[in-house]
């Protein structure tokens, strides 16, 4: 229960992901919001799998590869934040016709997965939270899989939550003007989510 509630914490506290989400959310719906959040829980998986396997705790050790892993997390969150913004220039004539046309299904899968693979605070907290949890004497990879894979369901479930509640606020959205400026504003916090990971020391 303590891991539990600990993991929901840390899902519920704002990052790129749930920036990724809102974006995702805001420009194609439902549809946006459970591909992201597969995308981005299939990373989740990925990270685990790598802490289980000490993978993680090498990327910890090697500088080199931890920069260059945030660089590019960073790049790619400073792109999102840039696309977005540039999109929130289009005139729209109402919100829900005037929304981008249906991107393929994996492009918006691919958005949630490279923003939570190309961030290494999450390699960062596996490493450092998912042991605190294997008592002496358990057999560690099958512990740690298993703590991985609770903490990736209780982020995709709060993703979930949290994409659609904005699904609905878009659809009370009828001012061109409001969706705009929340398009705008979307775009903001990804590009200072890119610059604040690119400048933070791991």
């Amino acid at each position: 229960m303590a891991f539990a509630g600990i993991s929901l914490l840390l899902a519920v506290t704002p990052g790129p992901d749930m920036a990724v989400v809102t974006k995702n959310a805001l420009a194609h719906g439902r549809r946006g919001v459970i591909l992201t959040t597969t995308g981005i829980a299939l990373a989740l998986v990925i990270w685990t799998t790598a802490t289980a396997a000490g993978v993680s705790a090498v990327v910890r050790s090697a500088g080199e590869l931890l920069f260059i892993l945030k660089l590019i997390g960073a790049a790619y969150l400073v792109y999102l934040g840039t696309r977005t913004l540039i999109d929130s220039r289009r005139r729209h004539t109402d919100p829900l016709s005037g929304a981008p046309a249906a991107a393929a299904a994996h492009v918006i899968f691919r958005q949630g997965f490279l923003s939570a693979i190309s961030n290494p605070k999450l390699g960062v907290v596996f490493v450092t939270f998912l042991p605190q949890f294997v008592t002496p004497g358990q057999a560690l990879f099958p512990r740690l899989l298993l703590l991985g894979s609770i903490f990736a369901v209780i982020g995709w479930t709060w993703l979930n939550f949290y994409g659609f509640f904005v699904t609905r606020m878009r659809e009370f959205v009828t001012a061109p003007r409001v969706r705009q400026w929340m398009e705008r504003a979307t775009g903001v916090v990804l590009l200072g989510f890119g610059v604040r990971l690119a400048a933070e020391r791991l």
